[in-house]
């Protein structure tokens, strides 16, 4: 589960610095500042950040984002959150950095949203593109093409090395992935899938990524399938 790699106290005390800064204390905030980012600006920065809490009490707070790295015995908690008020949501970002055993703030980030994470990504088809009904699309006609081949693969007397023509069949190459939130993609010419298709979502809070391959395989054995079957029986 997510949970399990939330590092709780970290998590807790990033919750303490953004309950101080809701509540406008500035000094507290500063205290736990890294050097590194105090500069004379600071006070200005968290003002404007504050300013973007509602006057009002949270409904709920979920951590929707959590990475931790350690670089020459320096560790760094990357902590994302999402806030429920009743009316506005705000995403929140917390940079915490131990260093010789003491914890600093290193960073913080206060963005308004207009709906929650889980609604901005969930997986449905309104407002979405063109782009967007072709790779779904593919996505379900792509495996279904793979699993024909393969069993024609297995029904077909191949002699030798039939279970490499079976692995074969069975993988997608060169992925291209969509984000189905923003409708970003990409390629990845060097990677396979299995079935040629997939999905994943980073988190109950990230958007669905949708990945398609070209069947390769399976195209090679079509076109091969009759001399292979020609070859083993002569």
């Amino acid at each position: 589960m997510f949970e399990k790699f939330i590092p709780k106290e970290e998590s807790a005390i990033a919750k303490k610095v953004l309950s101080q800064l809701a509540a406008k204390n500035y000094g507290a905030v500063e205290k736990q500042l890294d050097p590194s980012v105090k500069n004379a600006s600071v006070q200005a920065a968290l003002e404007q950040m504050a300013a973007t809490f509602p006057s009002e009490e949270t409904k709920s707070v979920n951590t929707v984002g959590a990475n931790t790295s350690t670089v020459n015995d320096v560790t760094t908690y990357d902590l994302t959150f999402e806030h429920e008020f009743s009316n506005a949501w705000l995403l929140t970002n917390v940079v915490l950095q131990r260093r010789d055993n003491q914890l600093t703030v290193l960073g913080l980030h206060v963005n308004p949203m207009k709906q929650s994470l889980k609604e901005l990504n969930k997986f449905t088809f309104a407002g979405k593109s063109i782009l967007h009904y072709i790779v779904f699309g593919l996505a379900i006609a792509i495996p279904l093409f793979i699993v024909y081949a393969l069993v024609l693969c297995f029904r077909t007397p191949i002699v030798k090395r039939k279970w490499l023509w079976l692995l074969f069949v069975a993988l997608g190459f060169v992925q291209f992935s969509l984000n189905w939130t923003d409708g970003s993609y990409g390629i990845q010419p060097i990677s396979f899938a299995l079935l040629g298709a997939g999905s994943f979502s980073a988190g109950p809070y990230a958007p669905v990524i949708l990945n398609i391959a070209f069947p390769l395989g399976a195209v090679v054995f079509l076109f091969k399938r009759r001399s292979l079957g020609a070859i083993n029986a002569g």
